[in-house]
């Protein structure tokens, strides 16, 4: 029962008790009415003065300072002196003379003050939604050391490369790893001076798999390691239309490439006195571009384009196709003024010169990257046996075209970090040029799965854009277990499924109708299944046991968000408190005796 309702019942009681009490002074007749009608206000001021004893008129003084302790908060150092009570969040440790609260706002609402001074290593999640004093100071822990920043790889296709991007703090000379679910390294590298790092690992078949990145110490001790989910989806089928001024090596091993990743192909290369070989001629006009997704031609086959077949790419192009430029030799002045009115310019002599891409590492990892098959000894495509064990991680050097697209964006890059290619963005579409021509040479070295990735790198960047599977988006990047995490973009009846199996409908949040925001607190670890609408759509959710510095680094961001929004000092905050009894009590007591003595004297 609250204060204020309370209240009301005192004063019912007491107002039943003055009207009864009345009653029998009206009908007792031993009294003239004039000094009963006396008597009836002297019992009514009695308990009014009563009521005050008992629930005095509060007042409104400043509010004191308030000085809360979380998590660890006998480790942010000598707790500071406050005027106002010392509070306890339940994950804070007992301190003598201090007052246990169920949350945050609950401690404010009973504790009204000026200032909050936060002791420990922030907030959870529980409180972060609390309105804040104006005045919010925090003393925190010193900072977690490990992992302290995630980027989880996106959804690739199976066969494609993805990157994880990660910081550490507080180990010098430090070193990462990515292991794959078997506990095999993929991907080791050094971290840079401000504590990142970027390790990358090959998509198997479609599904979902927990890699693991591991923080190593100068002396090889493992300090930190966290879950890294990453999910394979099937990638819808693309349609690729291919052109070329004669058949070649990089044809043959692109089209393998694309069988083997399902990607519909059809070629034309000509051969001279108007004869071609491939899949038949490939029509370069609006309904047929309309239905492909990438476009790949060489520098002479894009010369040799008549006026209608260049209207109708360029027109394609601006809708959404996207169009290649492969290297096979140095482009002419008319393929040079081609790309400009395709939105391209090149720079560069197209002078020839030999490039190094970026390897796979310690050749111990070759096999951990290459799946399970590495170990044996399989025939090459072209029956030559070749033990892949015996490869080394290095990869033969390719040669390249002096060619560079100014103010675009690259398509490779080299050992060096040097742009390799480059495309632009034009309309819906995209247009690239790969100065790369011998790129078949991977495969003939027996690399043919980077040979594969080199090509679905340039694909993925420049085909057309696929419909997206998931629309759902949130705030924050990672979902931890028993946090309320925020899904956007809901256009469809969502449904969450507990450890049970069962349904549980996320409610759109109302008030931001536009995101369309809903509500999950997941209660399990690990990959869970939400529905929305007709598709399926899976969430990592991370246990904090599992990563605790990259929960407690949250935490802090957090915390510090949540005291950076708090309005600005304007006027010192005022609390109100209960007055004083005693004069209440005084009062009461002498009309009380005054009413005694009128009735001992009647």
């Amino acid at each position: 029962m609250t204060a204020t309702a309370l209240n009301l019942w005192v004063a019912l009681a007491l107002t039943l008790v003055v009207v009864i009490a009345s009653a029998r002074q009206l009908r007792g007749g031993g009294m003239r009415r004039g000094r009963a009608w006396g008597v009836i206000a002297l019992q009514i001021i009695a308990a009014l003065l009563l009521y005050f004893c008992l629930a005095p008129p509060s007042r409104h003084q400043p509010a004191a300072g308030l000085v809360v302790l979380g998590i660890d908060a006998d480790k942010a150092g000598t707790l500071p002196a406050s005027e106002g009570p010392l509070l306890l969040l339940p994950e804070a440790a007992a301190v003598p003379g201090a007052q246990r609260v169920p949350d945050l706002a609950t401690a404010l609402r009973q504790h009204p003050a000026s200032t909050l001074t936060l002791v420990g290593a922030g907030l959870p999640a529980r409180d972060r939604d609390a309105v804040l004093p104006p005045d919010g100071r925090w003393q925190s822990t010193p900072a977690p050391r490990g992992w302290m920043a995630l980027q989880a790889p996106a959804d690739v296709a199976p066969g494609a490369r993805f990157e994880v991007l990660a910081q550490a703090r507080g180990v010098a000379k430090a070193k990462a790893e990515l292991l794959d679910p078997a506990d095999s390294v993929v991907d080791r590298a050094t971290l840079g001076d401000d504590g990142r790092v970027q390790l990358s690992g090959v998509a198997r078949a479609a599904g979902r798999s927990v890699f693991r990145l591991r923080l190593l110490d100068a002396e090889g001790h493992v300090v930190d390691t966290v879950p890294v989910p990453q999910q394979t989806l099937a990638a819808t089928p693309l349609r690729l239309q291919v052109r070329a001024s004669a058949p070649g090596p990089e044809l043959k091993y692109l089209r393998r490439w694309a069988t083997d990743a399902g990607i519909t192909m059809q070629v034309q290369a000509d051969t001279g006195a108007g004869l071609s070989v491939g899949d038949g001629a490939v029509p370069l006009e609006a309904t047929a571009l309309a239905r492909s997704d990438l476009l790949v031609l060489d520098e002479r086959s894009l010369a040799a384009l008549s006026g209608a077949q260049f209207a109708a790419m360029r027109q394609a192009l601006r809708e959404g196709l996207g169009v290649l430029v492969r290297s096979a030799g140095a482009p002419s002045a008319s393929t040079r003024q081609r790309l400009r009115e395709l939105g391209l310019p090149l720079q560069g002599d197209g002078s020839s010169h030999a490039i190094d891409l970026p390897g796979d590492g310690e050749s111990t990892m070759l096999a951990a990257r290459r799946g399970p098959l590495a170990s044996g000894t399989l025939p090459t495509r072209d029956g030559e046996d070749a033990d892949r064990s015996s490869h080394s991680a290095s990869l033969p050097t390719l040669e390249a075209l002096a060619l560079q697209v100014p103010a675009g964006s690259a398509l490779l890059h080299d050992r060096d970090g040097n742009a390799v290619g480059g495309w632009r963005g034009i309309g819906k579409g995209r247009i690239g040029q790969l100065p790369v021509t011998d790129s078949w040479r991977w495969v003939l070295a027996g690399r043919d799965d980077r040979h594969g990735e080199l090509w679905s790198g340039v694909v993925a960047t420049l085909a057309r854009a696929q419909v997206g599977g998931d629309a759902l988006w949130s705030p924050r990047a990672i979902t931890w277990k028993g946090e309320r995490q925020t899904l956007c973009g809901v256009q469809a009846p969502l449904q969450a499924f507990n450890p049970n199996g069962e349904a549980v409908p996320l409610i759109v949040d109302g008030g931001a109708a536009g995101a369309r925001c809903a509500g999950w607190w997941p209660r399990e670890a690990g990959w869970q299944r939400l529905q929305h609408g007709e598709r399926t759509v899976w969430r990592y959710v991370f246990d904090a046991g599992d990563a605790p510095s990259l929960h407690r680094q949250a935490m802090l961001d957090a915390t510090t968000q949540a005291l950076a929004a708090a309005a600005p000092v304007t006027r010192p905050a005022m609390q109100s408190v209960p007055g004083s009894r005693w004069p209440w009590w005084l009062a009461f007591v002498l009309c009380a005796s005054l009413l005694w003595w009128l009735e001992r004297r009647r």
